[in-house]
C-alpha cells in the first residue's frame, strides 16, 4: 500500500503550485517512471493472469489485414504484433503502458494545471484502470485526447478519438454524441438532441454487444459497492461548479463548455447507483478525468490561492486511495505487495 500512496504523494507535492513552468523535465521524469512502473509489473492487476491467458491463446494471423477484422481490432494489433515479432507477455503490458501515458500527458498538458491532473490520475485512472483493465484503460486515454479535442470545438477530432478508442474497448463509443456539442453551447436540450441524432449509429456500432451488455449490466446480479463509493468521489466538485459557474466561466471561458458537459454527464449517471452499479463501474472510469477537471479548475476559484482549494482534491483522492487499500479485498488480493520484472 504505501509503495501506491508514496508515489500519489510524491506527484501531489510536486503538482501543488506548480503551475508557471513549462513542466519539461516533470512530464519526461513522471513519464519514464509510470511506464516502467506500469508496463513492467509483475502479478500485479487484478486482470493480469485474464490478460495472460488471453495472450497466450492469441495467434497471429497469417495475414496481417486479419488483425483489423471483428471487434476491438486496435487491441488485436497491437497484441498481434507484438507476439508475431516474439516478444514476451510483459511488453504487451509495456506497450500498453506508453500509449496510456502519452494520452494522459497529452490530457493534462491541454490544462494549466497540468501536473495536479497528472496525478489526480494515479489512485484511480492509473492504478485500478491502467495497471489492470488495459483494453478499456486505453479506450479511456483515447476518450481524453478526444476531450481535449472538444475543449478546442474541433467536432471531427472528437468523433476520431473516439472511434480510434472504440477499436481497444466498444463500450467508449457511447460518448460519441457529445462531438455533435464540440463548438457549441452545451445544454440539457443539446446534449439530449445529440443522442437523438447519433444514438442510433452508437447503436448499429454497438448491435453484437447488446446481449452481452443486457446479460452483464441489466439483468445481472452481481453488484458494485465499490462503484458507488467512485461515484460519490466523481460527483464531489459538482455542486461547487454549480454554485460557482460565474466565476469559472469568467475566469476560464475555453475549457467551460466542457466542465459543463462533464457536470451534466456525471448528473446523468446518478439513476445508474440504483440500476446497475455494474454498469455504474464501468462509467466512474470514462468521466473521473473530467471531473478531476472539475476538481482543479473549481478548486482554483474557492480561494485567492488556487493550491489552497487544490490541496482538497488530493487530500479526496489520497484519503479515497488510503482507505481503498484498507477495505478492499481486491486491492490487497491484486496489488500487493507490488512487484516488478526488474526485482528478479
Amino acid at each position: 500500500m504505501f509503495v501506491y500512496i508514496g508515489i500519489y504523494t510524491g506527484l501531489a507535492l510536486s503538482a501543488i503550485g506548480n503551475y508557471d513552468r513549462k513542466h519539461t523535465v516533470f512530464f519526461l521524469f513522471s513519464g519514464l517512471f509510470l511506464v516502467w512502473f506500469m508496463g513492467f509489473r509483475y502479478a500485479t492487476g487484478c486482470d493480469y493472469y485474464g490478460y495472460l491467458h488471453r495472450w497466450e491463446n492469441f495467434y497471429p494471423p497469417d495475414e496481417l489485414m486479419q488483425l483489423f477484422q471483428g471487434e476491438e481490432a486496435g487491441f488485436s494489433f497491437l497484441m498481434g504484433s507484438i507476439k508475431a515479432y516474439g516478444f514476451e507477455y510483459t511488453w504487451l503490458n509495456v506497450a500498453a503502458s506508453i500509449i496510456l501515458v502519452f494520452c494522459y500527458i497529452r490530457f493534462a498538458k491541454a490544462h494549466p494545471f497540468a501536473p495536479l491532473i497528472l496525478a489526480l490520475l494515479f489512485p484511480v485512472i492509473i492504478i485500478q484502470l491502467g495497471m489492470s483493465g488495459i483494453r478499456q484503460a486505453m479506450a479511456g486515454g483515447f476518450l481524453m485526447l478526444a476531450f481535449n479535442a472538444f475543449a478546442r470545438r474541433k467536432k471531427l477530432w472528437t468523433a476520431a478519438w473516439i472511434l480510434v478508442g472504440m477499436q481497444f474497448h466498444a463500450s467508449v463509443i457511447m460518448f460519441l454524441p457529445i462531438a455533435l456539442l464540440a463548438g457549441r453551447e452545451v445544454n440539457t436540450w443539446r446534449l439530449a438532441a445529440s443522442l437523438v441524432v447519433l444514438g442510433p449509429i452508437v447503436g448499429l456500432l454497438l448491435a453484437d454487444r447488446f446481449d452481452t451488455y443486457e446479460n452483464r449490466y441489466i439483468d445481472g446480479s452481481v453488484t458494485s459497492g465499490g462503484a458507488i463509493i467512485r461515484y460519490t468521489l466523481i460527483l464531489l466538485p459538482v455542486p461547487f461548479l454549480i454554485f460557482n459557474r460565474v466565476k469559472v466561466q469568467e475566469r476560464f471561458p475555453d475549457v467551460y463548455p466542457l466542465l459543463k458537459l462533464g457536470a451534466l454527464i456525471i448528473l446523468a449517471l446518478a439513476p445508474l447507483v440504483v440500476l446497475s452499479s455494474i454498469a455504474l463501474h464501468r462509467l466512474n472510469y470514462y468521466v473521473m478525468p473530467l471531473s478531476i477537471l472539475l476538481c482543479v479548475y473549481v478548486g482554483a476559484v474557492l480561494f485567492k490561492k488556487p493550491s489552497q482549494g487544490h490541496w482538497l482534491a488530493v487530500l479526496a483522492y489520497g484519503s479515497y486511495s488510503f482507505l481503498w487499500f484498507l477495505s478492499s479485498r481486491h486491492a490487497t488480493y491484486c496489488y500487493i505487495p507490488y512487484d516488478n520484472t526488474w526485482f528478479f
